[in-house]
């Protein structure tokens, strides 16, 4: 009988851990068990799946290791939760980004303590998750509350500007008039005037940054737009030693948007890709329909110095800009992400700067359109 019992608590216990160990491997964040030396104690499927890698190859081996290449401890190179949990005793949550590939993406990571009896913490519990397209989606939800709160102050501030530049820009009119060309003074009043119509183009851009939505619903061959705007900049393009490689679908259907608007986006984009390749380079336009998102796609890749990585975050918010000073106000790629969202479309771009790929450098941002129904 007593050999009878031990045989059932046997098998009980076993099918207590396959139960187990079927939670775990149904779980799809990665999950990992490491003890006080750091050593990994356990893992799911999720997690081998991650690291490329059996789970007998995995288990027994240091987590900094493994994970991060490392020869101690990641405790100064980024936060580590696990660290913070043997130090505290509790919960501890980091986000961490990281290249995958040249896109960037993010990990949410939350340790669990695993007490003894005493209290005191002997294991830790890690989960890991990909948050990067709930990040990015956040992201743009936040730059979209931030572009409302600017097109306010933009209203405002463009009515303000456009009165006193009315005013400057009628009286350099009249002193010309009266001002002999070649001149002295004619190159100054000429130069007040250049100065003036920059500050208008500045201020046309704040309106149509405040601009509403507009409730008309177009349709607009886009490789028709592409290849006006094209005609119109192919001789900069020429003088600035760039040559352009155009790989425009036939088969490309309406795509809803405002051609107008897209005009503007496409100019912007080109004249971007152009100051990113000073001393010459290649310029690519391609477009295609995406069948499985029923989208327009609209590729714009350069050969250019890429974007370097503490500004990626940066790039579309609002007189952001690394350029010189004179060289351009910052509002080209904010305005084209706002004009984009009105017309139902995202704007996204990949990169890689010169210390990443100095073969591959350059940078691709694509406009994403929805078929005109």
């Amino acid at each position: 009988m007593e050999k009878e019992h031990k045989l059932n608590s046997i098998e009980e216990l076993l099918e207590d851990n396959k139960f187990l160990n079927n939670i775990l491997n149904g779980i799809k964040d990665a999950i990992m068990v490491v003890d006080k030396d750091y050593r990994i104690e356990g893992v799911n499927e999720s997690f081998a799946k991650k690291v490329g890698k059996p789970k007998h190859e995995i288990l027994g081996r240091h987590c900094y290791r493994l994970l991060c290449y490392l020869s101690k401890p990641c405790v100064h190179n980024h936060p580590c939760p696990v660290e913070e949990v043997f130090k505290t005793g509790k919960i501890a949550e980091v986000l961490h980004t990281y290249l995958e590939g040249h896109n960037v993406a993010y990990s949410r990571i939350i340790a669990y303590p695993i007490l003894d009896d005493r209290g005191d913490v002997i294991r830790v519990v890690e989960l890991e998750r990909d948050v990067t397209e709930w990040k990015k989606t956040g992201d743009q939800l936040y730059n979209m509350q931030k572009l409302a709160f600017l097109g306010k102050l933009a209203a405002d501030l463009s009515h303000e500007f456009n009165n006193p530049l009315s005013i400057i820009l009628g009286f350099t009119d009249l002193l010309l008039e009266k001002t002999e060309h070649g001149t002295q003074n004619y190159e100054i009043l000429k130069a007040v005037e250049r100065q003036a119509f920059n500050c208008k183009r500045i201020v046309e851009n704040l309106i149509s940054f405040a601009a509403s939505p507009d409730v008309t619903k177009y349709s607009t061959d886009v490789n028709k737009n592409l290849e006006g705007v094209i005609s119109v900049v192919v001789d900069i393009l020429h003088t600035e030693k760039i040559v352009i490689d155009k790989r425009l679908a036939g088969d490309l259907p309406r795509a809803k948007g405002n051609p107008g608007h897209l005009r503007q986006v496409f100019m912007n984009l080109i004249t971007n890709a152009v100051a990113a390749m000073r001393g010459g380079g290649r310029l690519t336009i391609s477009t295609k329909h995406n069948t499985a998102k029923n989208r327009v796609e609209i590729f714009f890749k350069d050969t250019g110095h890429g974007i370097k990585r503490k500004y990626r975050n940066e790039i579309f918010d609002p007189f952001f800009t690394t350029r010189e000073i004179g060289e351009g106000g910052g509002l080209g790629l904010s305005v084209c992400y706002g004009l984009v969202f009105r017309n139902d479309g995202k704007i996204t771009f990949e990169t890689v700067t010169e210390e990443e790929d100095r073969e591959n450098k350059g940078t691709i941002f694509t406009v994403s359109l929805p078929v005109a129904p």
